[in-house]
């Protein structure tokens, strides 16, 4: 495995497509922390998200109920 990272990640690039691409620029960078940052607060404080789905999910739960269908 650590013979497949050295080729992958530090070995000559062979692609002259891939040569030519550039590493992401300060934009994309924002956007990128931007989206880490909303993903880890879902994950660490979940609330929020979840009490906005709260109702419709209940409704569910009643209409599932009702119809005496296993789980």
């Amino acid at each position: 495995t650590l013979w497949m990272f050295k080729r992958v990640y530090l070995g000559p690039v062979a692609n002259h497509h891939v040569k030519e691409l550039l590493d992401i620029n300060a934009r994309e960078f924002l956007m990128l922390a931007l989206l880490a940052a909303a993903v880890l607060y879902m994950g660490i404080y979940p609330k929020p998200f979840t009490d906005v789905m709260d109702a419709s999910v209940t409704q569910l739960l009643k209409h599932v109920a009702v119809s005496k269908l296993p789980i």
